[in-house]
């Protein structure tokens, strides 16, 4: 008789990868869930992980003699074969095709809506097997109610009742940190380097509000450095324009908290997890007037046309002299309503509905 093992198994691939959001989003999920379930769950990672610490925390099972797709799609699910076919909580985007025993997570449709932000390598394999993926998976999860309807819209034979959404987390409101008189006030951004983060017209729009405040702010960029200034080459970039690159959460903490406002002008996003993150540091935040941002962003924010220049630095004018004053009850409301502990307990909801199957 075939008995099957009623552990749940993670893959924890994203130890491998540098942080951006998604990364961020299993690693605190991954933290919350080992909470829950201690050691009825196993983190199953390629050798050679990149984050040690958060390895050693989840107690990761290395395995493989190989990395990537090929670990993903072959070493992985014949590994699983040999544990009874357990269930897998797949939370970064791709799964292994060949397991149908799995949940999935897709955080945004980017890679087919705004597909110029990827080269044709990344394009052609998410293209190639998402539909295969949706298909084959016990539920597919995402972040948003607007990536929902992305997903139910590029795959019509996805029900309303096989996606969920597993939204992201921030944790709680941290008190500001008073800046020293003597140090310049900034702008923080946070965000890669992709197209769709809209950096061109973001400086550009910087650059018009420092010039009404006689230059007295510097814009600070986080986050992927190495093509951000290879592309504004053609831009009147001014001395008060400093990119960081990545940075630690310390000095990631640090700098929300110090921030006079923080800007974030994305043109296509499945959530928007650096806006929740400037929130729960009290911190004013004008950001682009997107659907998803309006989703869960709406009435904690000071919103903008991502695409004009005049009225982004309005906005950031607005943002200096309100510092979050009238919208601090709907943040408030938005930090209850976005932890990564009621993320987690919703997917733990999800996982033993579907093992009782």
């Amino acid at each position: 008789m075939f008995i099957q093992n009623d552990k749940i198994y993670i893959n924890a691939r994203f130890l491998m990868q540098r942080l951006t959001g998604v990364q961020r989003f299993a690693i605190e999920i991954s933290k919350e869930l080992k909470a829950l379930y201690g050691s009825r769950i196993v983190f199953v990672a390629p050798n050679g992980i990149l984050h040690r610490d958060i390895g050693r925390e989840l107690e990761v099972v290395s395995i493989g003699r190989f990395s990537g797709y090929f670990w993903e799609q072959i070493e992985l699910p014949l590994f699983l074969r040999g544990q009874q076919r357990p269930l897998l909580l797949n939370l970064c985007n791709m799964a292994p095709v060949c397991y149908s025993n799995k949940i999935i997570t897709i955080h945004d449709l980017a890679y087919v809506d705004m597909p110029g932000n990827f080269n044709w390598k990344f394009r052609t394999v998410y293209r190639s097997l998402m539909p295969i993926l949706v298909r084959s998976a016990k539920k597919v999860l995402t972040v948003s109610n607007f990536s929902k309807d992305r997903l139910r819209h590029h795959y019509p034979s996805l029900s309303e009742s096989q996606i969920e959404i597993i939204p992201n987390g921030a944790e709680k409101m941290f008190a500001k940190s008073p800046r020293p008189s003597t140090e310049q006030p900034f702008i923080l951004s946070v965000a890669s380097s992709s197209l769709r983060k809209n950096l061109d017209i973001m400086i550009l729009a910087f650059n018009k509000f420092n010039q009404r405040n006689q230059e007295a702010y510097k814009l600070i960029l986080v986050g992927d450095k190495d093509r951000v200034f290879e592309r504004q080459r053609a831009l009147k970039l001014s001395s008060g324009i400093v990119s960081l690159g990545r940075v630690s959460d310390q000095e990631l903490h640090q700098l929300y908290s110090s921030a006079s406002v923080f800007l974030n002008l994305s043109l296509y996003e499945g959530f928007g997890l650096p806006i929740l993150e400037a929130l729960s540091h009290n911190t004013p935040t004008v950001c682009s007037d997107i659907e998803v941002h309006k989703e869960i962003f709406e009435g904690a924010v000071f919103f903008a046309n991502p695409h004009d220049t005049g009225a982004i630095a309005d906005s950031l004018s607005l943002a200096v002299i309100d510092q979050n004053g009238s919208r601090k009850e709907r943040i408030v409301e938005i930090l209850q309503n976005f932890t990564w502990k009621k993320s987690a307990k919703k997917l733990q909801e999800v996982i033993e509905t579907i093992q009782k199957l």
